[in-house]
């Protein structure tokens, strides 16, 4: 008698293997025209990304190019700056001339011509007449009607939390520059109370008196603390003492000297915000040196094509500067500090102002207290 047939069963799993399919950044170039019809000049494309696989950061970067540049010629950073977080703008507006050039033949002997220059340029009031930059083409309207322009079509993206009531809630937006932009980007600071200003490469230089134009000088809407600068050792437009002018009259050299930022280990870069660089344009000894810093013909790239500058973009990007800040070394203290007056302890009791410090304070280490402390007073 055969037994009866052990049934066999065999086990058939089918396994879904689901791989995160990354979204690609989402890039869009469009032309101002099509956002105002009244913006009849200088009407190369705006450039906007945005990057759906990190967190948002409720900011906008808005990046204006150099004179005769244009967003595609600074895609790289606009696009780093998406992939932080950022909304990320490259914007189009009228930058034919340069502004030290025309101030330099039709207004030679007025400290002021700069500022006015930019004034019109940014909100489109006549005020020189050797510009012609009415409301519509000016950078406040074509940044008004870009945004409203992505909000229509991408209502979902964000656009419009940096308008409200079809004003720019500037407090919310980084505005950085490559020369004439970079100068336009540090006089928003000056005038409007922005996230921050990144400049790179850009001074207003008042050749009849010797020195920067006024602005650079005169009191900041923007703390001081949110502003950042880079500039070229060898820049053969601005030149780096030059630049070195620039900065300390912008007041950014209270943070401390330059750093060179391809040569810092420190990826905090000391807490500076100076920054310089030595580096070689990607094109070779041909390039410019003026362009290295941003620009993406020139700015040198690793063997996987990230930015040499990366790390130093970043940061002016996104570091917070401390009121106060102590570096220590087995001979000196340096204190950097924002505007105001520095106090000091020993006991966090007793306090005292040092009315005369300049940041940075430095000290010799000898005969320190056993403890020390130190506030900062804002104004």
């Amino acid at each position: 008698m055969k037994s009866p047939l052990t049934p066999k069963w065999h086990l058939a799993a089918l396994f879904f293997c689901v791989t995160p399919v990354l979204a690609t950044p989402q890039r869009l170039f469009f032309s101002p025209t099509a956002t105002d019809p009244a913006i009849t000049i200088f009407t190369n494309n705006h450039f906007a990304v945005t990057d759906p696989d990190v967190p948002v950061r409720g900011k906008l970067m808005v990046f204006l190019p150099g004179t005769g540049g244009v967003p595609f010629v600074y895609t790289t950073f606009v696009e780093n700056a998406a992939s932080l977080g950022f909304h990320s703008l490259g914007l189009m507006y009228p930058n034919g001339e340069s502004i030290n050039e025309l101030c330099r033949t039709h207004d030679p002997t007025n400290p002021d011509a700069a500022a006015n220059a930019r004034l019109e340029v940014i909100d489109g009031t006549d005020r020189v007449p050797y510009l012609s930059v009415d409301r519509p083409n000016s950078i406040e309207n074509r940044l008004v009607k870009a945004l409203q322009y992505l909000h229509s079509r991408f209502p979902a993206r964000g656009w419009g939390q940096f308008l409200f009531g079809g004003n720019i809630l500037w407090e919310k937006i980084a505005v950085c520059g490559h020369s004439q932009g970079g100068g336009h980007a540090a006089f928003l600071g000056k005038i409007r109370l922005i996230d921050r200003s990144v400049n790179f490469c850009a001074t207003d230089w008042w050749s009849y008196g010797g020195r920067p134009y006024n602005w650079l000088s005169q009191p900041s809407v923007t703390s001081v603390a949110n502003g950042f600068m880079m500039a070229h050792h060898r820049d053969e437009q601005l030149g780096f003492p030059g630049a070195q002018t620039t900065a300390t009259t912008l007041d950014l050299t209270r943070y401390g000297a330059y750093v060179n930022a391809e040569a810092s280990a420190d990826a905090t870069f000391g807490g500076r915000h100076f920054l310089s660089t030595n580096l070689e344009p990607k094109r070779g000894s041909n390039g410019s040196y003026h362009g290295a810093a941003v620009t993406d013909l020139d700015t040198p790239l690793l063997p996987d094509g990230t930015p040499v500058l990366k790390p130093a973009w970043d940061y002016m990007l996104l570091h917070v500067t401390p009121p106060v800040a102590l570096h220590r070394t087995t001979s000196e203290l340096t204190v950097t500090f924002s505007p105001g007056t520095l106090e000091q302890s020993t006991d966090v009791q007793s306090w005292h102002p040092l009315t005369t410090a300049t940041s940075p304070y430095v000290r010799s280490t000898v005969n320190l207290p056993p403890a020390e402390f130190f506030r900062l007073q804002m104004p």
